[in-house]
């Protein structure tokens, strides 16, 4: 091979290494056409409290309390839609055999009030029906200032598939961790989480 070619070769290598590329930042295919379906299915009014499983869907009764911050970490963010979903009791996003649904099955939208607060009513979810991973749950936000973003993995503290790194990531965010404890009161486990937005949106 010409020593230029190899050289040019190389160069490409480095500069696709180094340099950000355009789909990093953007949502995977796949995400973004659950999330598009998702958003047929969105209220036009949103309360701050939501539900994503029914009432009556197998499983722990979970309940969600979160609060959103402004980017300074300390300002409640309110007006801010939430969009959460996760696994049902048996490992899966889309149904039986998790392949009936063109959107998450167990999904839930709110809108935090003026103290940036918003609960979830669901189930507790299971770990991947594979064991590929622990139970958790995603949330997305909407920001009219900043945005749509991603919010860091949601994973239970007394899961054993949770990762050493997950959780070293998790203690470093601080109050803003999300590797939490769940904690037994009235009949249902309850998480309390803390989101801080970021400085712009994510897709």
């Amino acid at each position: 091979m010409d020593m230029r070619c190899i050289v040019s070769f190389w160069v490409v290598v480095v500069l696709a290494l180094c340099i950000p590329g355009a789909a990093r930042g953007q949502a995977d295919p796949y995400w973004l056409k659950s999330w598009n379906n998702a958003l047929k299915s969105r209220p036009d009014t949103l309360a701050s409290i939501g539900r994503i499983a029914a009432a009556d869907e197998p499983g722990i009764p979970l309940e969600i309390h979160g609060r959103v911050f402004l980017p300074d970490g300390g300002t409640p963010a309110g007006g801010i839609v939430v969009h959460a979903y996760h696994r049902d009791w048996d490992g899966l996003d889309f149904g039986p055999g998790d392949s009936t649904l063109d959107t998450w099955r167990l999904q839930g939208w709110a809108r935090t009030d003026s103290d940036g607060r918003f609960e979830f009513r669901t189930v507790r979810p299971a770990p991947d029906h594979l064991g590929r991973e622990g139970a958790h749950i995603h949330f997305t936000l909407e920001s009219s200032d900043l945005g749509r973003q991603w919010v860091p993995t949601v994973y239970f503290s007394d899961d054993p598939l949770v990762s050493q790194r997950i959780r070293q990531a998790s203690t470093r965010a601080g109050e803003f961790g999300w590797v939490l404890q769940a904690v037994e009161r009235d009949g249902a486990q309850h998480l309390d989480l803390k989101i801080r937005l970021k400085e712009k949106g994510d897709f």
